[in-house]
């Protein structure tokens, strides 16, 4: 009907089109309006007039060229991070052009019985109810009514700031957007602007819609002039004192029962909720993920005294906006960060014992993790950690292992892409990256002043060691109540970081090893390296012959 090459995106991708395109290509013999029922019964008087009809089979089918599927199974290589899916929806394509039809049409019955039954195919079921159900408070919260929210107040023009106001922009909300700096507030309008223009060009939106989002965007320079909203969230840089004396003032300037959020990534939503004058019930937690308009994880932290209806306002507004929403208690960097740690500390110190950035990096997105982590680091920047390292240097325990890699490229003032030059040398036109050979001398370099002796490490190790501590702190994170349930865990890893879907989550992989195995891993790490200490969870699931699922059963 469309041909060979457009059928395979259609079916391969799974990705909807639009009706003109269907028109174009041949899929469909006529657009309708919105009275299609008319349109319809004209359409077939029009066909009955004719003496022959439009026939699909008739068509001449074209053959492919020799080297067609070969292709067309490399780039699908590249795009599904190794999902089988993809290449089983190749496979029956083959056969639709190689075999009689019956024997084609045996053969892609043969193949989605392979598919259905498959431990990817179980993981992609279990990743869509754990999404559903991520944003599900338990017990009588369940049935608490959320809070009204049609005005929103973001408080900071930076980038967290901007491309909060964009999606909720969005999502349909006016939005007052607040900086003290008059030359901020003017840059962010502008990008925000950008990003329109950007969607118009893509086709994304119209120009009618961007007049729209634009025209619900108000600016202000005091406070006094975004406290009547019903949501204000803060996305201020990331430090305590700022967010608390912001937070002091909302609780003096703010109605009660004006919801009061903060985008912090790490910090105690309790501490910062303590200084609001007895409004504690009003504050929670939105962590939004940089680019906050496009990025689907949002994490909804819950502090000790959130009114269960703020906690369904944010749930609800997340949905709106088009997020997958995971609630989390309090604790430093609540679910996502918090188990991220261990998996880019464990990347650091594998250098340090004789891998390479390239082979880390490769080794995880084989995996099938849409980046490395050493890639993402130079992608966010280098110097964000630097920062928060330096900080934290006084109070840190020389006792632990330290990996001083990254500090080192600091030091050169390679921040990663955005000074061309990190974990990996990127090229100034395509920004394509190179392996950075410098790195090695400086990898060496600090292994040796740590007593480190380098050796050959396989890509097994890599993804055990970075994904094994990921699902350790992942039961502490579930033995502490942060996370409601495993695969909570598992919906913030596969929308926050880019984990594949087709493995589920790393608690839902966990599953499918066994807690036996991995516990038995995790206790030889243990004996070489800090941070290896097994969760009692983990060792108790491990025991009693069970999964991280089963906890939420019954």
């Amino acid at each position: 009907v469309v041909g060979l090459a457009a059928a395979a995106e259609m079916i391969v991708s799974g990705k909807p089109i639009s009706g003109k395109k269907a028109l174009d290509n041949g899929l469909v013999d006529r657009l309708v309006g919105e009275d299609f029922i008319a349109d319809a019964a004209a359409f077939a008087a029009e066909m009955a007039e004719k003496d022959s009809h439009p026939a699909t089979d008739a068509k001449a089918v074209e053959l492919p060229a020799p080297d067609f599927f070969e292709t067309l199974r490399k780039t699908w290589s590249r795009r599904s991070r190794g999902a089988r899916a993809p290449q089983a929806c190749i496979d029956c394509l083959q056969a639709a052009v190689d075999l009689p039809i019956d024997q084609g049409l045996k053969r892609e019955r043969e193949i989605f019985q392979e598919c259905v039954t498959s431990p990817e195919a179980a993981a992609m079921r279990a990743i869509f109810f754990a999404e559903r159900q991520a944003a599900r408070l338990k017990g009588d919260d369940a049935k608490v009514e959320p809070r009204t929210v049609e005005t929103v107040s973001v408080l900071g023009s930076g980038t967290m700031g901007t491309g909060i106001t964009i999606a909720f922009l969005d999502g349909g909300f006016p939005v007052t957007l607040l900086d003290t700096n008059q030359e901020a507030l003017a840059r962010a309008k502008e990008r925000i602007a950008k990003t329109y223009d950007g969607s118009i060009a893509k086709g994304r939106i119209s120009e009618a819609q961007r007049g729209a989002r634009l025209g619900a965007l108000s600016l202000a320079t005091s406070l006094e002039e975004a406290a009547n909203a019903d949501m204000i969230v803060e996305a201020v840089f990331e430090e305590m004192d700022v967010k608390k004396s912001i937070f002091t003032d909302l609780g003096k300037m703010t109605s009660p029962g004006t919801i009061l959020a903060s985008n912090t990534s790490y910090l105690n939503i309790d501490e910062i909720a303590s200084v609001t004058g007895g409004r504690e019930a009003d504050v929670l937690g939105m962590h939004f993920f940089s680019p906050a308009n496009i990025m689907k994880l949002l994490e909804v932290v819950r502090a000790d005294k959130t009114d269960p209806a703020v906690l369904q306002a944010a749930l609800a507004i997340g949905k709106k906006l088009g997020k997958v929403c995971v609630v989390a208690g309090v604790c430093h960097g609540f679910i996502a960060n918090r188990t991220l740690e261990g998996y880019m500390r464990e990347a650091q110190f594998l250098l340090e014992e004789g891998a390479t950035p390239s082979q880390v990096d490769g080794a995880l997105t084989k995996f099938g993790m849409a980046m490395g982590p050493l890639a993402v680091a130079d992608l966010a920047g280098l110097d964000i950690s630097w920062a928060k390292r330096k900080a934290a240097e006084a109070t840190r325990d020389p006792a632990i292992r330290y990996s001083g890699v990254s500090d080192r490229l600091c030091e050169n003032g390679w921040f990663g892409q955005k000074t061309g030059r990190g974990y990996y040398v990127y090229d100034p036109e395509t920004r394509r990256p190179s392996p950075n050979r410098e790195v090695d001398a400086i990898i060496a370099a600090e292994a040796k002043a740590s007593g480190i002796k380098r050796r050959e490490i396989s890509d097994a190790e890599i993804v055990e060691r970075c994904f094994f501590t990921v699902i350790n702190e992942g039961a502490r994170v579930l033995e502490e109540g942060i996370a409601q349930r495993a695969s909570d865990i598992d919906v913030a890893w596969v929308n926050g970081y880019g984990y594949p879907r087709h493995r589920g989550g790393p608690m839902h992989w966990a599953d499918t090893l066994g807690a036996a195995r991995i516990l038995t891993r995790i206790e030889a790490f243990n004996q070489a390296h800090d941070f290896w200490e097994p969760a009692p969870l983990l060792r108790q699931l491990a025991e009693q012959d069970k999964t991280f699922a089963s906890l939420s059963e019954g």
